[in-house]
């Protein structure tokens, strides 16, 4: 079964009732730290990037599956319209999904269903 990507390009609503435009660009990793995964996305007109925890992939790709790059993007791109929808400043401090929002998106998303 092929896996259908959801949040590769949506609009997203703020609390302001304003909506804006969402489109991934790219993605890639970092080498430092946790060596986190990192999503390129396009908000309007501003680049914003979403970073995903490295050690927290590991831990639940270890003990169920691989994530495919897509299921990836998803994760990240939802993570991005809930804080947009919250009306969350687009920072990296509010841009860093860890263990266990990682588990919360991956279930709302129903990767390991």
């Amino acid at each position: 079964m092929t896996y259908e990507p959801r949040f590769e390009r949506f609009d997203a609503r703020g609390p302001d009732g304003r909506s804006r435009s969402v489109e991934f660009k790219k993605a890639g990793f970092l080498a430092a730290g946790d060596q986190p995964e990192v999503f390129f996305f396009h908000v309007d007109a501003g680049q914003v990037i979403v970073g995903v925890s490295g050690e927290a992939l590991r831990q639940l790709q270890g003990r169920r599956r691989h994530l495919s790059r897509e299921e990836k993007i998803d994760i990240a791109g939802l993570f991005l319209k809930e804080r947009i929808e919250a009306g969350k400043e687009l920072v990296a401090a509010n841009l860093s999904v860890g263990g266990r929002e990682l588990e919360r998106l991956v279930s709302i998303l129903g990767l390991f269903a």
